[in-house]
């Protein structure tokens, strides 16, 4: 009776330990796959951890894969708050100028949302770690940020070109004009 309901001696299957990684070439087989779940389908670390877990019983620790994300220089997900500061003081310094410059961000390859940087300027305000009127400390050059006015807009871009148009044309009464009714 104990081996149909899987109690038996004979029932037990070996169920193999997870995989844990020890050396660096533990990790090659599955760099593909921990790029694309992490960064391509941008899951959360945790649900990437289980993912793996679950799929390919690889078991590391949430430290392991800090170390080995930053690494393979696939940490580019969030932004660091070194980098948010130099892109304040940018945005402050650019629109201090005559006439004021509007500036977009694009930072490892991703354009950086400007409702993030005034979203992180608000917490840092509240926090007090940026006060208004004080200069923005930040010394460290920021890798793989670049930055620059954004092009108009092609609805505006297109508008104006019209207004312009519509603003030179001279109706002349005199003029005749055919109409096909």
């Amino acid at each position: 009776m104990d081996a149909y309901y899987g109690y038996g001696e004979n029932s037990q299957q070996a169920i193999p330990a997870a995989y844990r990684p020890s050396k660096p070439e533990d990790w090659e087989p599955y760099r593909d796959v921990i790029a694309h779940l992490y960064n391509t389908m941008n899951m959360k670390l945790k649900d990437v951890m289980s993912e793996m877990q679950m799929t390919y019983n690889f078991k590391a620790t949430e430290k392991q894969y800090k170390t080995q994300l930053k690494k393979w220089n696939l940490d580019t997900k969030y932004i660091k708050a070194s980098e948010y500061m130099f892109m304040i003081k940018t945005i402050r310094e650019r629109q201090a100028e005559d006439p004021p410059k509007e500036t977009r961000f694009v930072l490892r390859g991703r354009v950086v949302d400007p409702k993030d940087i005034a979203r992180f300027e608000k917490r840092a305000q509240k926090k007090g770690t940026l006060k208004e009127g004080r200069p923005i400390q930040c010394d460290e050059p920021v890798e793989d940020l670049v930055y620059g006015t954004p092009p108009p807009e092609e609805i505006s871009y297109h508008h104006a070109a019209y207004m312009e148009a519509y603003n030179s044309y001279q109706y002349d009464p005199a003029t005749e004009y055919a109409y096909s009714y």
